[in-house]
């Protein structure tokens, strides 16, 4: 049955709140309360950056997905509306603002829990982990829809709900730094207007029933690869190493 678009993203960001680990899984709420070890944490964050230190090609491969051989003025419109989402992954930096780029950010993040910068981009990547970013890829490189609904409404959502929540533990139960910590500050600022921005072009883009289902696999996809990972970084670092 086809929805209402307004409705049908009402649809899409209700379930990723009801169902996305990064709000549900028991290896987060974990750390949130402080019940991992130091170690653990440094871990789980470690692994992260098989996807996190690449968000910017994740974050072009929206513009790329738009239109085919010739694009339409339509498609134009759409990757233009789109181009401020590579810049803030990118840094504005780039552009005369003072933001770095979110990959850096992350690599601060790590090197405030004891990881040197070689390291860091060294890390010895869980299957499960590697599972996850190739699903997520795929996804922006399917389409317009898939990679909206496979991002910014399945995860960058509910994305500040989560990262707040795991600043706080970083620096109340682990030692970090608020000054390290604007990996997850940025993240909370700008998420909101990310998943609002990909709700007013899947508006326009969501209209047939066809469509929907499309939308709705990739969101169901997304927070399915996300969950795959979650279960591999408890297994490898707290199921087993309790």
């Amino acid at each position: 049955m086809t929805r209402p678009p307004r409705e049908f993203a009402a649809q899409l960001l209700k379930e990723a709140h009801d169902t996305h680990p990064w709000l549900h899984h028991p290896l987060f709420h974990r750390l949130w309360d402080g019940a991992l070890s130091r170690d653990q944490v440094r871990s789980i964050v470690r692994q992260q950056g098989c996807f996190f230190l690449d968000t910017l090609r994740h974050a072009a491969w929206k513009i790329i997905s738009v239109g085919g051989d010739n694009p339409t003025w339509d498609d134009l419109q759409r990757q233009r509306a789109l181009i401020p989402l590579v810049v803030e992954e990118g840094g504005e930096d780039t552009v005369g603002g003072t933001r770095t780029a979110h990959s850096l950010l992350f690599v601060r993040l790590c090197e405030a829990l004891g990881f040197t910068r070689d390291e860091v981009f060294d890390t010895d990547y869980l299957p499960t982990t590697i599972i996850e970013k190739n699903e997520l890829f795929t996804l922006q490189r399917s389409g317009t829809i898939e990679a909206l609904c496979g991002g910014n409404i399945a995860t960058e959502s509910i994305n500040p709900i989560h990262v707040r929540r795991t600043a706080a533990a970083m620096e109340k139960h682990y030692g970090v730094p608020k000054s390290a910590l604007d990996f997850y500050y940025v993240h909370a600022e700008v998420e909101e207007e990310h998943s609002d921005r990909a709700v007013r072009i899947l508006e326009q883009l969501c209209v047939t029933e066809a469509d929907q289902q499309r939308g709705l696999s990739a969101l169901r996809r997304a927070i399915t690869a996300r969950r795959i990972c979650a279960d591999g970084l408890m297994e490898a670092f707290v199921t087993n190493h309790a």
